[in-house]
Parts: structure tokens; C-alpha cells; sequence
């Protein structure tokens, strides 16, 4: 059986006129998307914050939500190794990027709530906050029990970064914990 090509194109575009079906063909966009730039990254970001989930914003930016965790989840630019997402039940509250060789940090916040940040209402955290973040993250180093506590973690020394490590950051008091990404530098 023989396909009507022209009953396929007015079934498909609603014409068979040539001039027309030229027209419709020049609208499409062939090609990959055009990437995302540092204005639209913010909006991005901002738009998490606000509640609205990957999906709508991929929506509202016309890619993949794929995409969208693409840019979320990347490390920024420096010698950070290390992503510490601060996390309140599933949702990822702040993320803390780790610069160990120049002692500096970077946050993302990931909610307005300045109760679920891990630094508050600081905005640009300095080594010694971040330091004063880990040892509120874990038990007393004055505490009585520590080496009993340490041998069982197989920690050999009270290092705040280990036990938050080894305890994910967990408090008896709230809902929040760390989850730790390594940078992988192929």
C-alpha cells in the first residue's frame, strides 16, 4: 500500500501547501539547546529556594530536569574537593564546598528558611565559621566518655571533620544531617 504523503502532511501540519510546509520547517529549532548562563544559574537556584522542584523549572527554562541537576549539583570553579549538603529530612538546605588547601569555603543556599541553613543568616562563612560549624555538628570534645566514643567511630583523635564524616553530621535535637560528595578530578 502506497503512503498519500500530501494527506500525511495536512494530517501533520494542516497543509499541503509547499510554501507553507517551508515556513513551518524554518521555525524548528535543529540543534542542541543553547547553555545556561550565570544569570539564568541564579534564577535557577533562587527558584529551588523558593520550593518550586526541578521538573517546573525545567519546564519554565525549556530543557531536561537533567540539565537543571546538572547545573544544581555542579562544583563552582576553585580547588573545592569536597560538598557537604546539609540536609533537613530529603531536601538539601545549604551546600557547603570545601577548599582544604586554602582553607576557604563557599555556601549554596538551598531554602530561605534561615533555620535549615547550616550557617544562618551568614552569607559568606570565613574558615573559623566553618570550623565552629563541624564542632557544633558532633559530641563535646570535653565529654567523658570521648575515647570509648572515638575507638568506636575508628577515629584515633577528636577531629570534628571525621566524626561529622563518621556520624553524617546527626544531632539528637533536630532532623538534619550531612551528605558528603567527593570532587572526582580525572
Amino acid at each position: 500500500m502506497a503512503t498519500d504523503y500530501r494527506k500525511l502532511c495536512i494530517e501533520l501540519f494542516g497543509t499541503d501547501n509547499v510554501a507553507e510546509l517551508r515556513k513551518i520547517a524554518g521555525k524548528q529549532k535543529i540543534g542542541r539547546k543553547k547553555a545556561l548562563n550565570d544569570t539564568d544559574i541564579q534564577k535557577i537556584i533562587e527558584m529551588q529556594q523558593q520550593g518550586i522542584t526541578t521538573q517546573e523549572i525545567a519546564e519554565s527554562f525549556g530543557v531536561s530536569r537533567q540539565t537543571i541537576s546538572k547545573y544544581l549539583n555542579a562544583f563552582p570553579k576553585g580547588n573545592y574537593t569536597m560538598r557537604m549538603n546539609y540536609m533537613f529530612r530529603q531536601k538539601v538546605c545549604t551546600e557547603i564546598y570545601v577548599d582544604f588547601l586554602n582553607e576557604k569555603i563557599s555556601i549554596i543556599n538551598r531554602t530561605n528558611d534561615i533555620l535549615r541553613r547550616a550557617f544562618g543568616v551568614i552569607e559568606n562563612p570565613t574558615w573559623e565559621d566553618f570550623q565552629y560549624f563541624l564542632r557544633e555538628r558532633c559530641f563535646p570534645e570535653e565529654r567523658g566518655n570521648k575515647k570509648e566514643i572515638l575507638n568506636y567511630l575508628g577515629i584515633d583523635h577528636f577531629d570534628p571533620l571525621q566524626i561529622v564524616e563518621a556520624t553524617k553530621g546527626r544531632m539528637a535535637e533536630d532532623n538534619q544531617y550531612i551528605n558528603f560528595v567527593y570532587e572526582s578530578r580525572c
